[in-house]
Formats: C-alpha cells, structure tokens, sequence
C-alpha cells in the first residue's frame, strides 16, 4: 500500500508522515510550496536564526534539508495567474495523487482529490466549522467529497456537535484521531538562561503562544484574568504572542489594566524555540473559547507544565474516555482562581507531571499513526 498525505497545516501531515516511516510504512507527504511557512517541514525541525530582524527570522540552517519523501506542488498562492492556469494546477494535482493507494486530505485538497478515482479520507483539523454553512462552489465542493468519503478524520473533539448535525453525513464513517505529538522531541528541559531574559529567578512566568483572535482564542478573557491575578500575586509575569488580527486590542486592553509591565511580546516561534518556551513557563495558557484543543495544549502538555483552556467536557469525554489534568476555565474569574491555584508549586509540579503522562497515553506518534494506518487500510480492503 501506497499512502500519499496531501496537505500540511500546522505541520499535523509531517508528524503522522514520519511517525508511519518509522514502521517502514510507504507513504509520501505532498505540501503546497506557496503555503505559509507554519506549514512547511523546516518550522517543525530546523533550526532558525535567532535574529530578532523581522526579515531574517524565518532563515533556517543552510544544512536543512528536507526527507526525499516529502514531495511539493504549487498552487501559486497570492500570485496573479490565469484561470485556465488555475485549472491546470489543480488538474496537475489530481494526476500526482493518482501515483497512490489512498489519500489523507487535509484542507482544502478533498476538493480536487475526490475525482482522482482513488479513496479519498478528509482529514478534518477544524474545517467542518466553515463549508457546511456557505454556498460558494468551494464549501458545495467540500460537502460533496465529505458525503463521498468513506472514511473522515476528526481532530476537534468541539466539532462533534457539528457533525452530529449534518444528515447528510453517515456518522459511522466519521473518525476522531488525536494531534500527534513526538514525547522525545516535545520534553522537559532546563532552559534556564532563556528564562532569565524574561523573569527573575523568584517570579512566576506564564506564557500563552495563542494568537491574538479574540473570537477563537479569548484572549481578552486571558488578559483580564491574568490581570485580576496579578493584583493578587505581583511577582508574576505573562509572554504573548504578537501574532493576528487583534494584536492593537490585546495591547490597548492590557494599557487599560496597568499591567504593561507585567507583559512582555514575542515573535511567532518556530517549533524548537516553542519548546524552549514551553520550558521556561511555569504556566501555559491556550484558548478560552471553541472548547477543545489544537497544537500548543498537548505540546505543553509533554513538555511538563500545566495547561489553562476551555474545554466542552462531554465532547473531550466522548472523544478520550476521560478528562485530561487540565485546568478548564472559560471566564476571566475561572482563569484567575485557576492561576491561583497554580501558584502553588507543589500542585503545578503534580499536574505537569500527570499532563506529560496523559499525552504519552493518548497522543503520541507511535499510537496516534497506527490509528491513521488502520483507517487508510480500512478504505481500500
């Protein structure tokens, strides 16, 4: 069997790629070359310049090289092209995938990919919260290669109330797979002198890698809760993210709560910096308003430190069985009287040693790819 990954968002095709490879499975990872950096191989792995230069941030090591599984098409985003040009990438598209057995979609390429006359599995990272509702070409498209499949993969436990809802969807198909996350590469480390450029030794160092979208990630929640624990526990500083489209109101917000101070900004980080980041908070937080996780939780998770977000327990339940030892908090009062707790040592230490188990059990490589390769096997027996 020949498995082609089509599609690499946020690197989730990358991470079950090689965790197949290491069971000397055949399987290729096809990535759009004009995509965002975030969703080339290099941000997972390399390592970057460490130059603050705007410019030169995103310059990987000259010695990067990428796996010669990995293969690249381009879709020429943002770039002025014919539509008949248009039509030829994506027919170009249809023809490479044609090379393989089976194909895990990820967004948006079910589109094209369910005409190429092979399986076709969606993978679905949060994009059945958009097409379903719409009525241009894409979102009908879409729908038509989510009713085709045979098999959909799931990774937002928030999401099943939506594919709960959608008849036209036969639900025995649908699948929820977890974020895979390498515990030997996502691990606690002593990152001490990194630490000291944003916090003394005796404060208390939070950090949330979450972008700055109000309406998905809650961040005006965050801010105000840190702010209210703050005037509780002064000796406490918060790293964020200066990242999306409300950058201006997060900054305002904290101005208006007099804890600039308090809040330092940083750049958007490539994986191995993430790490280091993960490692020098004694807090992290994630997202206070979808009700289930992406990346940054389970990361986070491995790396030891005890994780604030908003979860919808019956769907996370649903989902693993179980709650994880997470901190779940919605309003700004929950966040503050999380942190709160948190403050105690003893406690933080006791939840980031459960959250580092917890993610070895229920998302780690070797367990979340042999889940992808039951289900791709399942669609062409």
């Amino acid at each position: 069997m020949k498995i082609l990954i089509l599609g690499n968002m946020a690197n989730a095709g990358y991470a079950v790629a090689k965790g197949l490879r290491k069971k000397n499975i055949d399987v290729d990872l096809a990535i759009n070359k004009s995509q965002n950096v975030m969703a080339l191989p290099k941000w997972e792995d390399a390592n970057f310049d460490n130059s603050s230069d705007s410019s030169s941030q995103f310059n990987p090591d000259p010695k990067w090289k990428d796996p010669d599984w990995v293969k690249y098409f381009d879709f020429k985003n943002n770039q002025k092209i014919s539509f008949i040009d248009k039509i030829a990438i994506r027919v170009n598209l249809i023809r490479m995938v044609r090379n393989y057995d089976v194909i895990e979609a990820h967004v948006p390429y079910s589109i094209y990919t369910q005409f190429a006359g092979i399986p076709n599995v969606p993978y679905d990272a949060g994009w059945i919260r958009y097409f379903p509702f719409k009525n241009g070409i894409r979102d009908k498209l879409a729908r038509r290669a989510y009713r085709k499949a045979k098999k959909i993969m799931m990774t937002n436990p928030d999401t099943f109330e939506i594919f709960d809802k959608l008849s036209y969807l036969d639900k025995d198909k649908i699948h929820f797979v977890p974020f895979a996350i390498d515990p030997d590469k996502f691990k606690p480390s002593n990152e001490e002198q990194l630490r000291l450029e944003f916090a003394r030794p005796t404060e208390l160092l939070l950090f949330s890698p979450a972008r700055q979208n109000w309406f998905y990630k809650g961040n005006n929640k965050m801010i105000r809760g840190f702010a209210k624990f703050a005037k509780q526990f002064p000796n406490s500083k918060l790293i964020l993210v200066d990242w999306d489209s409300d950058i201006e109101k997060s900054k305002n917000l904290i101005e208006e709560l007099r804890i600039t101070n308090k809040v330092g900004w940083i750049k958007p980080l490539t994986k191995n910096k993430l790490i280091q980041f993960f490692n020098i908070a004694d807090i992290v937080l994630d997202q206070f308003t979808l009700g289930s996780w992406g990346g940054i939780t389970p990361e986070a998770m491995a790396c030891g430190k005890p994780v604030l977000i908003y979860l919808k327990e019956n769907h996370i339940k649903r989902a693993f069985g179980e709650m994880p030892p997470l901190l779940n908090s919605f309003t700004d009062e929950e966040i503050c009287s999380n942190l709160i707790k948190l403050a105690n040592e003893d406690f933080r230490k006791e939840i980031g040693k459960k959250s580092r188990e917890w993610v070895i059990k229920t998302h780690s490589t070797d367990i979340v790819s042999e889940r992808h390769l039951d289900i791709l096997k399942s669609v062409i027996e």
